[in-house]
């Protein structure tokens, strides 16, 4: 394909517009992608088999060179809109994805995770019973892929700044408000922990969802340790020196005992044994 600086298509760059409604909202769902051909598919394909009919689905490449752009066009009668250019990293890319979106709900899924298929309709019958303006739902964490498996991660909204807040890959937020409330692109790894804080400040009102709404492969910049030194300079912006030092500490040592632990499980159990302990239910 022809080098340009900005490639674009979709539904809505024909003409071809979702409809709002009061019975059935649109939710804009915002995927963004680099280099990434070898998850982009599987991604796309859990927002397109939604059992929710009305998805605005928004596709923002930073410019791949990997094949991206064909799984793209492969999806474009399921896209309504797909641009591809450079951009300053993810949280730019979501930027972009938020100016672009029409619906009332807004989410992101990155091209390295996938939603299950009742995600979205569960999102709206919530909403439809509850007033508020972030929705989120529990993880669950891909550990293991041939034969899939996977570890829970239940979320709350009262740990956030801490491991086990809310993970943007299950949350949803109503997109007027996101739109005034977009992603500090200083940040390179946490500007999501630092949107749900400034979110706070603004008075949005979270409620928690009690089912699991995405898988998340593990593995990932934002499941090391690089992290911990942004959540703490958030963490710090927002809620002060002692709630930030606290928090670090406490992931510190969460990711110390995690680490040891899952090596000793390996090896008293084996892999297998291992999995199945990982994928046992725990108490939320």
């Amino acid at each position: 394909m022809t080098e340009l600086s900005m490639l674009s298509g979709g539904k809505r760059s024909k003409g071809i517009a979702r409809i709002n409604t009061t019975e059935l909202p649109l939710v804009s769902i915002i995927t963004v992608t680099y280099n990434a051909a070898i998850f982009l598919e599987q991604a796309l394909e859990s927002i397109v088999n939604q059992t929710y009919p009305n998805i605005e689905l928004i596709v923002i490449d930073g410019g791949s060179t990997d094949g991206t752009l064909d799984i793209i066009q492969r999806f474009e009668a399921n896209i309504d809109l797909w641009l591809s250019e450079p951009d300053k990293g993810i949280y730019d890319a979501m930027n972009k994805g938020l100016a672009l979106a029409t619906g009332t709900w807004v989410g992101f899924k990155n091209a390295d995770d996938w939603y299950l298929p009742t995600a979205v309709a569960v999102l709206v019958e919530h909403a439809s019973r509850k007033e508020a303006d972030v929705w989120y739902g529990n993880t669950q964490s891909v550990i293991q892929e041939e034969p899939l498996a996977t570890a829970p991660f239940y979320t709350s909204y009262h740990r956030l700044g801490k491991s086990n807040g809310i993970d943007h890959r299950s949350s949803f937020v109503r997109t007027e408000l996101h739109k005034k409330v977009l992603f500090d692109t200083r940040y390179r790894l946490a500007a999501d922990l630092d949107a749900f804080w400034r979110l706070e400040k603004a008075g949005a009102r979270f409620a928690h969802i009690p089912e699991f709404l995405a898988y998340k492969r593990y593995g990932g910049a934002s499941d090391g340790t690089v992290i911990l030194e942004e959540v703490f300079q958030i963490n710090r912006t927002w809620k002060g020196l002692w709630f930030a030092c606290l928090a670090y500490l406490a992931v510190w040592r969460k990711f110390t005992v995690w680490k040891v632990g899952n090596l000793v499980l390996r090896t008293v159990l084996g892999n297998e044994g291992y999995l199945r302990f990982k994928q046992r239910r725990q108490a939320a």
